[in-house]
């Protein structure tokens, strides 16, 4: 009889413990690390934007952290397919995060310039390379794959390969190295410091979401570090990307298919400031007349580009048109459309206002705002007025610490004693 009732209360313990393994199993917060590859998303046909916004609706989370910094969120633009995702999060009321951290690393890229030309980086390059050769992770994975920098330079490999194991094996291969032999410096951008604050932030999240399933959502050089970093808290159950899959096919909402065909990011900023409204539309007005080299040579913008501006400002104007920055861009569209008095008098009427546009952007506006007046006054045989916008623009460069060295170069050059002529171009 006693070796019953010990039977019993044994059985009874060991059903007790199960159903608390169970219970703290089940209050577990579940996370998935998804890697993306930013502005790759534009053109790798086996990870689209439409990808992400699979993923997402597969996992379907109640919590989402995106790599944009706090201080840019809902304000600025930031990466295209972290700005979807935060779209998706608002349009399906789901909470967003913004876990990116660049505190004091403004300059890495610039010092790590300057670094690669001494000698102390020749000798740890090839303390470095020796030590790539003779890493068989690496090795392996070279020689299945390329090299990282041909499959960048491809574009083709999808979300399976960003986010499994080899992928991620390589690169914390990579990044062990690089620390070892240059320590966690420019080198490596500081990316043990810039890690470990992102992941502060991201234990907030997690913090606030007990229980609940959260995405992260980060570079695909990132990920290696917050799956390990996560694997080691009791609380997280860490979610293997391979039980998604297949992933549905997820319909995007208007505000997503707006954003990712007209880069108008409706449903991202914060619209309780006026001033959002501004950075909304002037946002999806740089790709179309602002991208690589428009704005010095106007002539590569194509007319199909302009007539979409056109309906951008237009829309623009109907919520705010007393706003600096749209004055600015209608007198530039007027000039792409060679109505150059037409852009005089719009600028004309900022003249006053120039500290109205946005403090952060006056390198652009301010010096690009007297620049294209010197254009337009060119384009009108006003000499005088178009050499004194000029010097303007001059004055505005070194006011605002233009690198003069490039503002001569790309912006001002030689116009003060040669007329701006369109066609000089071309």
């Amino acid at each position: 009889m006693r070796q019953y009732q010990f039977l019993k209360i044994f059985l009874f313990m060991v059903m007790g413990f199960c159903f608390l393994a169970e219970t703290k199993a089940q209050t577990k917060t579940e996370v998935l690390v998804i890697g993306t590859i930013h502005s790759g998303h534009s053109n790798n046909p086996n990870y689209l934007y439409q990808d992400i916004l699979n993923i997402l609706g597969t996992y379907n989370p109640d919590v989402i952290c995106v790599e944009i910094p706090p201080s840019y969120f809902r304000k600025q633009s930031y990466l295209k397919e972290m700005m979807i995702a935060s779209i998706y999060g608002f349009d399906n009321n789901k909470k967003v995060y913004p876990i990116d951290w660049w505190e004091t690393l403004s300059d890495a890229r610039a010092e790590r310039s300057k670094y690669i030309k001494t000698d102390d980086y020749k000798t740890k390059s090839q303390q470095a390379d020796s030590l790539v050769k003779n890493n068989h992770i690496m090795q392996a994975f070279v020689e299945k794959y390329g090299t990282m920098d041909s499959i960048w330079k491809n574009n083709k490999m999808g979300y399976e390969f960003f986010n499994g194991k080899d992928y991620n094996n390589y690169i914390r291969e990579m990044y062990t190295i690089s620390i070892r032999v240059y320590g966690d410096g420019c080198m490596n951008l500081y990316s043990e410091l810039r890690n470990a604050k992102m992941m502060e932030l991201i234990n907030t999240a997690i913090a606030e979401n007990k229980g609940k399933r959260i995405m992260i959502l980060t570079g695909a050089e990132h990920k290696y570090y917050f799956d390990i970093a996560l694997s080691k808290q009791e609380d997280v159950q860490l979610v293997n990307f391979e039980k998604l899959l297949p992933l549905k096919t997820i319909v995007p909402t208007s505000n997503i298919i707006g954003f990712i065909k007209n880069d108008l990011a409706k449903g991202y900023y914060d619209m309780s400031d006026t001033s959002s409204i501004d950075v909304l539309y002037q946002n999806a007005l740089v790709p179309l007349i602002h991208g690589i080299g428009m704005d010095d040579n106007p002539n590569i913008i194509p007319v199909e580009n302009i007539r979409k501006a056109i309906s951008v400002v237009a829309e623009w104007e109907s919520q705010r048109s007393k706003s600096a920055v749209l004055q600015f861009e209608k007198a530039w569209i007027r000039f792409l459309e060679k109505d150059y008095f037409g852009a005089i008098k719009i600028s004309k009427s900022i003249t006053k206002k120039l500290n109205e546009l946005p403090k952060e952007k006056h390198w652009f506006f301010v010096v690009y705002y007297w620049r294209n007046l010197g254009f337009c006054y060119d384009m009108t045989n006003q000499r005088d007025k178009a050499i004194k916008a000029y010097q303007e623009c001059k004055k505005a460069c070194k006011t605002l610490g233009v690198n003069m060295n490039v503002a001569e170069k790309y912006i001002y050059k030689n116009f003060e004693n040669e007329p701006y002529t369109r066609e000089q171009n071309k």
